[in-house]
């Protein structure tokens, strides 16, 4: 009866070993594609912001030439790079100016404002999703002064 009631521990701290290794990899692997999805958001938003409407002459269906909207390419000088060489005050930025920092997306940026206020940039350590090397990243774009 002992052995029995034995087996049936070392079973079950073997299955819940196993669902929290699971668990964990599963986590990361997660945060690794949330990683990846703000990455590819930024890009597509550094894209779109270069892209301005154009006019080009283009035919349209009955052989005439006609002018149309098409997109044209902007200077390199984007209000997103001064934008970005600017601290950001957490206290006070609105959830566009904190997506312009490094690997945070609006969910993140969400969190970052929920959380306010924060009396020094380590408070920001605190949200949900950001990480040490997540900090490291952004303490330098960061500010909480008033």
């Amino acid at each position: 009866m002992f052995f029995l009631m034995f087996l049936l521990m070392c079973g079950a701290v073997w299955l819940l070993w196993n669902i929290c290794k699971n668990t964990g990899d599963a986590l990361d692997k997660q945060t690794a594609i949330q990683y990846e999805l703000v990455s590819l958001e930024k890009k597509l938003e550094v894209l779109s912001a270069k892209l301005k409407p154009g006019s080009v002459d283009a035919v349209s269906e009955e052989g005439s030439a006609k002018k149309t909207k098409a997109p044209v390419l902007v200077d390199a000088e984007s209000p997103d790079a001064e934008a970005l060489s600017k601290a950001v005050n957490i206290n006070k930025a609105s959830l566009k100016e904190i997506t312009q920092l490094p690997r945070i997306g609006k969910a993140l940026a969400q969190r970052i404002i929920d959380g306010r206020p924060y009396t020094n940039i380590e408070g920001v350590k605190q949200v949900q999703g950001i990480s040490n090397d997540m900090f490291s990243e952004i303490e330098l774009l960061i500010s909480a002064g008033s």
